[in-house]
């Protein structure tokens, strides 16, 4: 095995096992730590729909920081959708980083804010692979271009959805 391809590998797998290790999360740790406050998290806490389970119509009030200055910028290549909040930075994990904004959306709506943050990408020239979504959970879309960037939109508290973007 050449060492483009071990290194591939190895890449694929951290993230396989980050995404099992989403799966395997309760509402009860989702309240406890949300991705608005948790700054020393793991990137795979960090980075999960934990969330989503904490956002079921909780205050805002009580989903962290949605108005903290992120320690890094997205690149200014990474086109981000209108009347977002970048609140927080993750990384860089090697060349992976994490981006979260808050939106102002109907959280039933998750696959239409998606929609609109990869159309947002489309039009400065990136590439939609694929969306998908779990009804009432999450909505999903990954795109090639300057970055490889994967979309998760989850309800982050009431009123507001998460926008996180994983850059590779």
């Amino acid at each position: 095995m050449n060492i483009a391809r071990l290194i591939a590998t190895a890449s694929i797998a951290v993230a396989a096992v980050a995404s099992l290790a989403a799966c395997g999360e309760t509402s009860n740790d989702a309240a406890q730590e949300s991705p608005a406050t948790t700054s020393a998290a793991s990137p795979a806490t960090a980075s999960t729909g934990s969330a989503a389970a904490a956002g079921n119509g909780i205050p805002c009030s009580q989903a962290g920081d949605l108005n903290g200055t992120p320690e890094r910028k997205p690149p200014a290549d990474l086109p981000l959708p209108p009347g977002g909040q970048l609140y927080m930075s993750k990384g860089p994990f090697g060349k992976t980083e994490l981006f979260f904004v808050a939106k102002d959306a109907d959280p039933t709506n998750l696959d239409g804010v998606r929609d609109e943050a990869a159309d947002v990408l489309a039009k400065a020239g990136y590439k939609i692979e694929r969306k998908d979504q779990e009804e009432g959970s999450e909505a999903e879309a990954h795109l090639s271009g300057p970055h490889d960037v994967a979309i998760q939109v989850i309800q982050l508290c009431e009123g507001k959805v998460r926008v996180k973007y994983t850059l590779s």
